[in-house]
């Protein structure tokens, strides 16, 4: 009977020292690597092959009544499998958000924080920095924030479509995306014909697309092919826009950009 007592306390104590134990936050520093990945290359890593396989409990488990710490980032340390056995409530995206690139995820965060009823997520090409902004969740769902935001490891270039349906998603942010400012790279540009198509696809009516760059020849990019294009027309009253407001210093490369006094051009779009 003692026995059996000391172990019950001894179960108890290690469970309160466990509850006690903070999950700390990654540093930026153990996760740096080559600010740019080729797009146009092999997908190496897994994808759904629709959006039938994609399971959205996996990345906001506690709105579908799982372990919130437990990471599925499509990376080699937090893999994802996809298959055709997803339950169909589970598959039904509720993402409202969309950061394309989302680097470090500042913006993920700030949206996550501004818009505690929407759902955002970040889609990332670079494993180690899926990893940062996956941990990093982790740890602010430790403290029980940060629910309504995720991340996950793709190519947006690639395989955009295969997750979400028509027609459902509120706001895709493009921020600081590579310029590739060689002729011969304008095909791995983020805003083209064919991925702004993609994008009008998947946002719902009067969705709207937010591109921001410090480079004042992308940002012509920009506006020429979305004013170009037949599914999208120029919002005028962008400071009356706060999710604009937020893309401006939210990410890291705002930030640097900010600190050296750079310019920033921003263009908003609206579906029509």
């Amino acid at each position: 009977m003692n026995t059996t007592l000391e172990n019950n306390q001894e179960n108890n104590q290690i469970e309160q020292i466990q509850k006690k134990v903070k999950i700390q936050k990654p540093k930026k520093a153990d996760f740096r690597m080559h600010a740019h990945v080729n797009p146009l290359n092999e997908t190496l890593f897994p994808y759904p092959l629709n959006y039938n396989q994609v399971d959205w409990s996996l990345h906001y488990p506690k709105k579908f009544g799982k372990d919130p710490l437990k990471l599925y980032l499509n990376t080699l340390e937090y893999p994802i499998t996809y298959d055709d056995q997803v339950n169909p409530e589970c598959s039904e995206s509720i993402v409202d958000f969309l950061d394309i690139g989302c680097g470090f995820g500042g913006l993920c965060f700030a949206l996550s924080e501004n818009y505690p009823e929407k759902y955002t997520f970040g889609m990332e090409i670079r494993g180690k920095v899926v990893n940062f902004v996956g941990e990093k969740i982790r740890a602010l769902r430790d403290e029980d924030q940060a629910h309504n935001v995720s991340v996950i490891r793709t190519n947006t270039m690639r395989h955009l479509p295969q997750y979400f349906r028509k027609n459902s998603l509120e706001k895709i942010f493009i921020c600081f995306p590579d310029p590739h400012f060689k002729k011969k790279n304008f095909r791995r540009r983020i805003v083209n014909p064919g991925l702004l198509s993609e994008y009008a696809y998947l946002l719902k009516p009067s969705g709207r697309i937010y591109c921001i760059t410090d480079v004042e020849e992308l940002h012509n990019w920009h506006v020429q092919h979305l004013e170009k294009h037949k599914m999208f027309k120029r919002v005028q009253d962008v400071e009356q826009d706060s999710a604009a407001k937020l893309i401006w210093n939210s990410t890291e490369e705002g930030q640097k950009v900010e600190r050296n006094k750079g310019s920033k051009f921003i263009i908003v779009c609206e579906k029509v």
